[in-house]
């Protein structure tokens, strides 16, 4: 299986590293959720292994698209 990578640059300068199953269909993947949400909204990343953070849309500057991964 393959994990796509993104880093999510945020207002304070600091970045966050998500990953998703690189055959997620756009529209349900981060990108499609991003898009698609309010601007008030949070956004939920991360799994119960390692863990969840919770962001506002609006403190995502832009989202960058990192490496993909093998896992």
């Amino acid at each position: 299986m393959c994990y796509q990578m993104y880093l999510l640059h945020l207002l304070d300068g600091s970045m966050i590293e998500v990953s998703e199953d690189y055959d997620l269909p756009m529209e349900n993947g981060l990108i499609g959720r991003y898009k698609n949400a309010e601007p008030n909204e949070i956004l939920e990343f991360g799994d119960p292994i390692v863990g969840f953070a919770y962001v506002p849309k609006s403190s995502i500057v832009y989202i960058s698209t990192g490496d993909v991964k093998e896992g």
